[in-house]
């Protein structure tokens, strides 16, 4: 083979590549187009219905301020229940009014003190529910570290939530 032909059949492979990764970016467009986020006040407006409580009852929950939310109640009977509770709380506030599925660990940090629960055992609580509850992205401690919710920690927020409601 001579050194135009090698030429050549490499030009034909990187036009067949940049074909594909063309095909490959205008499917992952589409699957973002199928899964477009509802607006916040619908899904709270959604999340109020599945769960059977008015809209301004889960708005006292929750503060939110901007891109912030602040959980105003905790139930609990003690620091690892809190903490659990908190989390799953936390997590589901984000996704429902923000559309946000991973929440930093500091987010979750921020409510705990806020709402005057003590960290010096954070991490050892969320071990105990993770992979159940919650999903973590990253490792542990580090500041970029994410948790989710999978289904049924979503299930036991939402029920958290039903109880809190029922509580005011």
């Amino acid at each position: 083979m001579s050194s135009e032909d090698i030429i050549e059949q490499i030009k034909k492979t990187l036009e067949e590549h940049e074909r594909r990764i063309l095909r490959l970016e205008g499917m992952a467009g589409e699957k973002e187009k199928r899964h477009e986020i509802r607006e916040p006040e619908e899904n709270v407006k959604r999340l109020a219905e599945k769960l059977n409580v008015s809209e301004d009852d889960i708005n006292k929950i929750f503060d939110v301020e901007g891109e912030s939310l602040t959980l105003t109640n905790v139930i609990g009977k003690d620091d690892r229940e809190k903490t659990v509770n908190t989390t799953l709380l936390v997590l589901l506030g984000y996704k429902y009014f923000f559309g946000m599925s991973d929440v930093l660990s500091q987010e979750i940090r921020r409510n705990l003190a806020e709402n005057r629960v003590s960290l010096s055992s954070y991490s050892y609580y969320l071990s105990a529910i993770t992979p159940s509850l919650v999903r973590r992205k990253g490792k542990v401690k580090s500041p970029k570290t994410t948790y989710r919710l999978t289904t049924l920690g979503e299930a036991e927020a939402k029920e958290l939530l039903k109880n809190l409601v029922g509580n005011q």
